[in-house]
């Protein structure tokens, strides 16, 4: 019978007729007192003396009538065992709904109807819904056990929606429906269970959503899914429990997502999703376990993005996607535990990088192409950041010098010009390697720098004495190095032949003159020394100096007057013939070492810096 009036209560009798505690109620709920029924505690069973009828409680909420007038305070009721089904769709309750620690037979009802007050902690029931229902407080569900979907889709609520200890069991529907609601204040699931799956895509929040120690279980589905939500203050899942994905995709946090000990387990497809966030605080993960992809795609973050201590394990692709992440503070990438595949940062943009060798070790492969830092705060020895750039690798397995230059320009601007430069020799050097490795596998561009035969030799020839001599044109001085060690070879090589006797004027008309004949003919040992001592014909002819002569043969752009009076002569002994073939040499040598150096001095042969 539905009771609508006093009168119908009137109506009611025989077995039908109010019970003690009915009767109890109704006057409690005149006056807005408490009506406590046992000892105020759930009732497993039905009895005379808990019962209520579920459409008397529905006649007291939306306050009686003129008749039995129900306080301003609403209806407030403990330990009773609600039977029947309570539909407040469409209804506008007075006062406060208290029901703490009841058990109902049937769901809550309430679509559409407005509250001004809803509390239902330490109750169980099997569903609950409030689609598209106004309270103007808050909703308390602490507590709370339901056999079915908990929802509040599309509801708007003006202050806090509590649901600390609950336990919903959707079975094969989601447990907690929050899609599109609007909540004036935070979301607390805190220390609850959850089957199902939590559904918050779109939601408003205007404080905080916390989930701390909470276990979501997806069922197949999302664990949570709060895609495209609008959190005001921060996030906190630290500590949370899933089986199934904790997606947070497009979302917008004007705070923090605490993520901290949390236990994650996206099965074969993503533990955590936040691609497209923005994130006006920090995102921690630091103690986490994933077990399964966390995306960062896209994502933007104000401040630190942190996985200290995190464990990412993917059975299958990247244990981590932050591909286009961008984070205006610290990345921390530091004492991971362990990393089951791949890391991808191909375009991301962090401001500091916190890092350690050990963290960067465990990725099976990584991808830096695109990325960029401002600084580095971890280890800058040159061994281990040139073994990190060898060691990223792109899923193509293609050569990319981004890493390079960007790794060269942060040493540059912090003032470490030679880790720059040697790592922009390093970049080289592996550069060549791929081109090789290329080619070998029949994937190198026809346009290559480096084709087979000998044209190809040639330019390996090429590649290794750009190499040797200049550091591929970031070590110009080298050249200088290589200009000096010819230079004393060669000046060695020549007081040697000078003092075997075995140079000679370079002039024909000295050479058929009687004054050198003379002596060049007789037994002097050195005859081109013998002529040019203080007292003999040729004492004013250019004195030989092994160190000018050198400098002559080896330095192409200078004129020292020395090969011009003197050269080797064969014919006069082995270091003459030596000699004249030796020079001929060094001067090709040089004539290449000057050549690399005034190239690598210019840039021409330094294709990028």
């Amino acid at each position: 019978m539905q009771i609508r009036t006093y009168a119908d209560i009137e109506k009611l009798d025989g077995d039908n007729s109010l019970s003690e505690a009915e009767k109890t109620l109704v006057e409690n709920c005149k006056v807005g007192e408490l009506t406590v029924l046992g000892d105020g505690s759930r009732p497993n069973v039905s009895s005379v003396g808990r019962t209520i009828r579920a459409e008397l409680l529905r006649y007291l909420m939306l306050g009686g009538c003129a008749e039995c007038r129900v306080h301003q305070r609403g209806v407030s009721l403990a330990g009773a065992w609600v039977d029947g089904e309570l539909d407040l769709r469409y209804s506008q309750t007075n006062g406060a709904v208290n029901l703490t620690q009841c058990r109902f037979t049937s769901p809550i009802d309430a679509r559409q109807a407005n509250f001004h007050f809803l509390q239902l902690k330490g109750s169980m029931l099997p569903g609950l819904d409030l689609e598209r229902a106004i309270v103007t407080g808050s909703v308390v569900l602490n507590r709370l056990e339901s056999s079915a979907t908990v929802s509040f889709s599309g509801a708007r609520i003006g202050s806090q929606l509590s649901c600390v200890g609950a336990v919903i069991d959707g079975g094969r529907e989601l447990a907690f429906d929050a899609q599109n609601a609007t909540v004036g204040d935070s979301i607390i699931l805190d220390c609850s269970r959850m089957y199902g799956g939590v559904l918050l895509a779109g939601v408003q929040i205007g404080g905080q959503l916390s989930c701390k120690q909470t276990t979501l279980d997806g069922r197949r589905g999302k664990a949570l899914n709060a895609q495209h939500a609008n959190v005001r203050a921060s996030v906190f899942v630290n500590g949370v429990v899933t089986i199934g994905e904790l997606s947070f995709t497009s979302a917008r946090i004007n705070g923090d997502i605490n993520c901290q000990d949390a236990a994650l387990n996206g099965g074969d497809g993503r533990a955590l999703d936040v691609e497209g966030i923005n994130v006006t605080g920090s995102i921690i993960l630091d103690r986490s376990r994933c077990l399964g992809t966390v995306s960062f795609s896209a994502a933007k973050v104000a401040k630190n993005c942190s996985f200290q201590g995190t464990d990412l394990s993917a059975s299958a692709g990247n244990a981590l996607n932050a591909q286009d992440l961008v984070v205006e503070g610290g990345l921390y990438w530091r004492r991971l535990s362990s990393v089951e595949g791949g890391v991808e940062f191909a375009s991301a943009h962090v401001r500091q990088l916190v890092d350690d060798q050990g963290s960067w070790q465990l990725a099976v492969h990584t991808s830096l192409v695109g990325a960029t830092y401002d600084n580095i705060f971890g280890p800058l020895e040159l061994s281990f950041r040139t073994t990190w750039l060898r060691n990223a690798r792109t899923p193509n397995g293609e050569f990319h010098p981004q890493p390079y230059q960007q790794l060269a320009k942060f040493y540059r601007e912090t003032g470490h010009r030679y880790e720059a430069r040697e790592i922009l020799v390093a970049k080289e050097i592996e550069q060549r390697k791929a081109t090789r490795k290329a080619i070998r596998d029949g994937k190198a561009r026809t346009e290559s720098w480096l084709v087979p035969g000998a044209l190809g030799f040639l330019n390996f020839l090429w590649d290794w004495t750009t190499r040797l001599i200049a550091g591929y044109g970031y070590k110009p001085w080298l050249s200088l190095w290589w200009l000096g060690g010819l230079v004393a070879l060669m000046m060695l090589a020549a007081q040697v032949t000078w003092n075997a006797g075995d140079f000679a004027p370079n002039s024909a008309v000295i050479l058929t003159s009687p004054d050198w004949k003379s002596i060049a003919d007789g037994p002097s040992d050195n005859p081109a020394a013998d002529w040019t001592a203080s007292d003999a014909p040729g004492k004013d002819y250019e004195t030989f100096y092994s160190l000018a002569y050198a400098l002559d043969v080896v330095v192409p752009v200078l004129d020292l007057g020395q090969t011009d009076a003197w050269a080797p002569s064969p014919a006069r002994g082995d270091w003459g013939y030596r000699m004249f073939y030796l020079q001929k040499m060094f001067i090709v040598l040089g004539w290449v070492v000057t050549a690399i150096a005034a190239a690598a001095i210019s840039g021409m042969i330094r294709r990028d810096d």
